[in-house]
Protein backbone atom coordinates (compact mmCIF):
# COMPACT_ATOMS: atom_id res chain seq x y z
CA UNK A 1 0.00 0.00 0.00
CA UNK A 2 1.45 3.30 -1.36
CA UNK A 3 -0.24 6.83 0.25
CA UNK A 4 -0.06 10.10 -1.52
CA UNK A 5 -1.82 13.25 -1.32
CA UNK A 6 -4.65 12.35 -3.98
CA UNK A 7 -3.68 15.84 -5.57
CA UNK A 8 -0.06 15.16 -6.36
CA UNK A 9 -1.19 11.19 -7.05
CA UNK A 10 0.32 10.02 -10.81
CA UNK A 11 -3.01 7.83 -11.13
CA UNK A 12 -2.43 7.24 -14.73
CA UNK A 13 0.90 5.66 -13.56
CA UNK A 14 -0.69 3.76 -10.91
CA UNK A 15 -3.33 2.09 -13.82
CA UNK A 16 -0.29 0.84 -15.66
CA UNK A 17 1.23 -0.95 -12.88
CA UNK A 18 -1.57 -2.29 -11.87
CA UNK A 19 -2.92 -3.22 -15.14
CA UNK A 20 -6.21 -2.69 -16.79
CA UNK A 21 -8.76 -2.41 -15.43
CA UNK A 22 -8.83 -0.88 -12.91
CA UNK A 23 -12.09 1.09 -10.77
CA UNK A 24 -11.32 3.85 -8.99
CA UNK A 25 -13.01 4.35 -5.63
CA UNK A 26 -12.95 6.82 -2.91
CA UNK A 27 -14.34 9.57 -0.18
CA UNK A 28 -13.06 12.65 -2.08
CA UNK A 29 -12.13 15.40 0.72
CA UNK A 30 -14.93 17.67 -0.13
CA UNK A 31 -12.67 20.58 -0.60
CA UNK A 32 -10.67 19.37 -3.45
CA UNK A 33 -13.05 17.13 -5.04
CA UNK A 34 -14.08 19.40 -7.53
CA UNK A 35 -10.57 19.97 -8.43
CA UNK A 36 -10.42 15.95 -8.29
CA UNK A 37 -12.66 15.52 -10.57
CA UNK A 38 -11.71 18.41 -13.05
CA UNK A 39 -8.85 16.05 -13.98
CA UNK A 40 -9.99 12.76 -13.77
CA UNK A 41 -13.11 13.67 -16.14
CA UNK A 42 -11.17 13.50 -19.11
CA UNK A 43 -11.32 11.61 -22.78
CA UNK A 44 -8.46 9.03 -22.20
CA UNK A 45 -9.77 8.14 -18.50
CA UNK A 46 -7.52 5.44 -17.17
CA UNK A 47 -10.64 4.40 -15.37
CA UNK A 48 -13.07 1.64 -16.42
CA UNK A 49 -14.84 3.17 -13.30
CA UNK A 50 -14.92 5.84 -10.74
CA UNK A 51 -16.73 5.75 -7.91
CA UNK A 52 -16.98 8.18 -5.03
CA UNK A 53 -18.51 9.87 -2.25
CA UNK A 54 -19.10 13.30 -2.83
CA UNK A 55 -20.58 16.70 -1.34
CA UNK A 56 -24.23 16.85 -2.75
CA UNK A 57 -23.91 19.84 -4.18
CA UNK A 58 -21.01 18.62 -6.55
CA UNK A 59 -22.72 15.12 -7.35
CA UNK A 60 -25.80 17.97 -8.30
CA UNK A 61 -23.22 20.25 -10.49
CA UNK A 62 -21.40 16.73 -12.17
CA UNK A 63 -24.94 15.51 -13.41
CA UNK A 64 -26.52 18.66 -14.01
CA UNK A 65 -28.12 19.48 -17.70
CA UNK A 66 -27.52 22.37 -19.92
CA UNK A 67 -29.68 25.09 -18.55
CA UNK A 68 -30.02 23.90 -14.65
CA UNK A 69 -28.69 26.53 -12.42
CA UNK A 70 -25.87 23.74 -11.27
CA UNK A 71 -24.76 23.43 -14.54
CA UNK A 72 -20.93 24.25 -15.34
CA UNK A 73 -17.76 23.15 -16.34
CA UNK A 74 -17.69 19.40 -14.31
CA UNK A 75 -20.96 19.08 -16.01
CA UNK A 76 -20.05 19.32 -19.71
CA UNK A 77 -16.88 17.30 -19.01
CA UNK A 78 -18.75 14.40 -17.53
CA UNK A 79 -21.76 14.40 -19.91
CA UNK A 80 -18.54 14.30 -22.95
CA UNK A 81 -16.60 11.77 -21.38
CA UNK A 82 -18.84 10.01 -18.93
CA UNK A 83 -21.85 8.54 -17.79
CA UNK A 84 -22.46 9.46 -14.47
CA UNK A 85 -25.19 7.79 -11.97
CA UNK A 86 -26.52 9.02 -8.43
CA UNK A 87 -26.38 5.45 -6.65
CA UNK A 88 -26.48 6.75 -3.28
CA UNK A 89 -27.88 9.72 -0.97
CA UNK A 90 -26.32 9.94 2.60
CA UNK A 91 -27.97 12.30 5.75
CA UNK A 92 -25.72 14.21 7.89
CA UNK A 93 -27.25 11.65 10.56
CA UNK A 94 -25.31 8.66 8.57
CA UNK A 95 -22.00 10.05 9.58
CA UNK A 96 -20.29 10.51 12.92
CA UNK A 97 -19.36 13.24 13.73
CA UNK A 98 -22.13 14.79 11.84
CA UNK A 99 -21.25 16.92 8.81
CA UNK A 100 -22.94 19.94 7.86
CA UNK A 101 -23.55 19.07 4.57
CA UNK A 102 -24.83 15.96 2.81
CA UNK A 103 -23.24 13.33 0.91
CA UNK A 104 -23.70 11.30 -2.74
CA UNK A 105 -22.07 8.31 -3.74
CA UNK A 106 -21.39 8.87 -7.36
CA UNK A 107 -20.54 6.08 -10.38
CA UNK A 108 -18.99 7.40 -13.48
CA UNK A 109 -18.09 5.28 -16.12
CA UNK A 110 -16.40 6.27 -19.31
CA UNK A 111 -18.20 6.67 -22.92
CA UNK A 112 -16.87 3.76 -25.06
CA UNK A 113 -16.78 6.04 -28.04
CA UNK A 114 -16.67 9.55 -26.84
CA UNK A 115 -16.63 12.39 -29.37
CA UNK A 116 -14.00 13.75 -30.70
CA UNK A 117 -13.10 17.19 -29.30
CA UNK A 118 -9.35 19.25 -29.29
CA UNK A 119 -9.14 18.84 -25.14
CA UNK A 120 -7.36 21.70 -24.28
CA UNK A 121 -9.16 24.31 -26.43
CA UNK A 122 -12.45 22.53 -24.72
CA UNK A 123 -11.14 23.31 -21.35
CA UNK A 124 -10.50 27.02 -22.26
CA UNK A 125 -13.53 27.69 -24.20
CA UNK A 126 -15.52 25.83 -21.15
CA UNK A 127 -13.56 28.29 -18.51
CA UNK A 128 -14.39 31.20 -20.64
CA UNK A 129 -18.29 30.28 -21.44
CA UNK A 130 -18.72 29.77 -17.92
CA UNK A 131 -16.18 32.46 -16.13
CA UNK A 132 -18.66 35.07 -16.30
CA UNK A 133 -22.44 33.48 -16.47
CA UNK A 134 -24.05 36.06 -16.89
CA UNK A 135 -22.30 37.73 -20.09
CA UNK A 136 -23.47 36.21 -23.70
CA UNK A 137 -20.76 33.59 -25.99
CA UNK A 138 -19.41 36.09 -27.86
CA UNK A 139 -18.45 38.66 -24.92
CA UNK A 140 -17.39 36.04 -22.83
CA UNK A 141 -15.10 34.03 -25.38
CA UNK A 142 -13.83 36.93 -27.73
CA UNK A 143 -10.98 38.01 -25.19
CA UNK A 144 -9.34 34.56 -25.26
CA UNK A 145 -10.50 33.63 -29.14
CA UNK A 146 -10.63 36.68 -31.26
CA UNK A 147 -12.59 34.61 -34.28
CA UNK A 148 -15.07 33.61 -31.73
CA UNK A 149 -18.27 35.48 -33.01
CA UNK A 150 -17.28 34.12 -36.75
CA UNK A 151 -16.93 30.30 -35.68
CA UNK A 152 -20.36 30.66 -33.35
CA UNK A 153 -22.03 32.27 -36.99
CA UNK A 154 -20.33 29.24 -38.90
CA UNK A 155 -21.90 26.63 -36.40
CA UNK A 156 -24.72 28.83 -36.03
CA UNK A 157 -24.85 29.07 -32.67
CA UNK A 158 -26.15 32.44 -31.29
CA UNK A 159 -23.34 34.58 -30.25
CA UNK A 160 -26.12 35.74 -27.57
CA UNK A 161 -26.71 32.65 -26.03
CA UNK A 162 -25.00 32.06 -22.34
CA UNK A 163 -22.62 29.44 -21.96
CA UNK A 164 -24.81 27.39 -19.86
CA UNK A 165 -27.70 26.63 -22.58
CA UNK A 166 -24.91 24.93 -24.49
CA UNK A 167 -24.55 21.02 -24.69
CA UNK A 168 -21.57 18.76 -24.08
CA UNK A 169 -22.03 18.62 -28.16
CA UNK A 170 -22.32 22.42 -28.83
CA UNK A 171 -19.30 23.01 -26.59
CA UNK A 172 -17.18 20.06 -28.46
CA UNK A 173 -18.28 21.48 -32.17
CA UNK A 174 -17.17 25.02 -30.96
CA UNK A 175 -13.79 23.72 -29.46
CA UNK A 176 -12.86 22.02 -32.63
CA UNK A 177 -13.95 25.00 -34.50
CA UNK A 178 -12.21 27.62 -32.46
CA UNK A 179 -9.09 25.26 -32.70
CA UNK A 180 -9.23 24.62 -36.41
CA UNK A 181 -9.76 28.29 -36.71
CA UNK A 182 -6.57 29.01 -34.95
Amino acid sequence: MRLADALDADLPALVRELGRPVVLVGNLPYAIAGRLLGDWLAPASPFRKIGCMVQRELADRVLAAPGSDAYGTLSVYARLWFAGERLLELSREEFSPRPRVRSTFLALTPRPSPLAVDEPVLRRVVRAAFGQRRKQLRGALEREFPRAAEVLGELRIDARRRGETLDEAEFAALANGLAAAG
